[in-house]
């Protein structure tokens, strides 16, 4: 019978002192895999390959590039579970006050003073672990945004792949946005990171306070947003995300005598017509693409996977041609004339017309 192996929670230990990384590999590595790196520079370059450090200890002091710096690299990297890992900082006496407070504000988990003796170094080790473990199964298990309190992206796929399935069966519309806050990195680097983290939670929560209860709002990212719009088509959905985006960009916040200000993008996308084979996962790809697109372009508040993607299947044809020709076939009622290749170009095309029309009639009228 074979032996169950036991992995051991790797830890990343910087340090530009030899003496003090093998004292740290000989009291852990019992425990723990311990993998180290002389300096910040090299430290980077460990982590951008092996997203599975469980916890970090770093020098403040050291060659190349300092603790603060690589601090600031961990916290900005868009791997989600990297950017949250603990990370210690090992101070020395010639580390002044406001450098400690300057890695804090960076977003330091806490503090290890040398020399450290062993039960320091494993306890550190041990409950800040622990602490991750923990929070990491709770997040998983509520579906829950440690930071924001929204829906996470497990929890986000988990619903949204339910809500397309029964969208599919019923032939309801199911729309899906990404918003995403311009420069928010520039922005983390100007303010801090507690301070960028307050703004992410007020984000939450007005996205919370303008959209319906149906609607699933998810952080999938660290200043990045998704939306579920269940039973409601691309026109809806823009409305619904020009809200959102109203709202959210005319948030002010007080730095001194600045003031900050915010521009959320986004990406939409939606189940249309042509659903046969269609995942999740393609529609979650989808937003993401329209979500890039609006932020390569500096006018581009909402920018929609469908309409691009149903211009480039028909960039061979003038669009005017498609429309004008079915339009005839149906003021003379011979429907059965617009081809059915061309069908759902036409109707994506009228559809937004007869919505609008209905709008504008029932404000006619005084019918809600």
């Amino acid at each position: 019978m074979l032996k169950s192996i036991k992995i051991k929670p790797k830890i990343l230990f910087v340090d530009d002192s030899k003496t003090v990384r093998k004292s740290a590999v000989k009291i852990l590595s019992e425990d723990y895999s311990v993998v180290e790196a002389s300096n910040g520079k090299e430290a980077w370059d460990l982590v951008q390959k092996d997203h599975s450090f469980d916890v970090i200890f770093a020098d403040i002091q050291m060659p190349e590039m300092n603790g603060l710096q690589f601090l600031h690299k961990i916290r900005s990297i868009d791997v989600y579970r990297t950017a949250q890992l603990p990370v210690i900082m090992i101070t020395g006496h010639s580390d002044s006050h406001a450098a400690m407070r300057a890695v804090f504000e960076m977003g330091a988990t806490g503090f290890i003073s040398k020399p450290f003796s062993d039960i320091d170094l494993i306890s550190r080790a041990h409950s800040y672990l622990d602490l991750t473990r923990k929070m990491e199964q709770l997040e998983n298990l509520k579906g829950v945004d440690r930071l924001t309190n929204l829906s996470n992206f497990t929890n986000f796929e988990e619903h949204g792949k339910k809500t397309l399935s029964i969208s599919m069966r019923h032939h309801l519309d199911l729309s899906i946005a990404y918003l995403e806050l311009h420069s928010f990195q520039e922005m983390k680097n100007d303010l801090g990171k507690q301070a960028s983290d307050k703004i992410l939670i007020s984000v939450a929560d007005k996205l919370k306070s303008v959209l319906r209860d149906e609607e699933v709002i998810s952080r999938i990212g660290e200043a990045k947003f998704a939306l579920l719009m269940p039973m409601t088509n691309r026109i809806k959905a823009q409305v619904a995300v020009s809200r959102v985006q109203d709202q959210i960009n005319a948030m002010v916040f007080n730095r001194g005598d600045a003031k900050i200000h915010l521009n959320i993008v986004a990406g939409l996308t939606g189940t249309g017509l042509n659903n046969r084979g269609l995942s999740f996962d393609m529609l979650c790809m989808r937003a993401d693409e329209a979500l890039k697109s609006a932020l390569k372009k500096d006018d581009a508040q909402v920018f929609n996977y469908y309409d691009d993607h149903v211009q480039k299947a028909v960039k061979n044809i003038p669009q005017e041609d498609i429309l004008s020709d079915a339009l005839v076939h149906i003021m003379s009622g011979n429907f059965n004339k617009v081809s059915d290749n061309d069908l759902p170009f036409v109707i994506d095309h009228l559809e937004p017309f007869m919505e609008y029309a209905a709008i504008k009639n029932s404000k006619k009228t005084g019918v809600k």
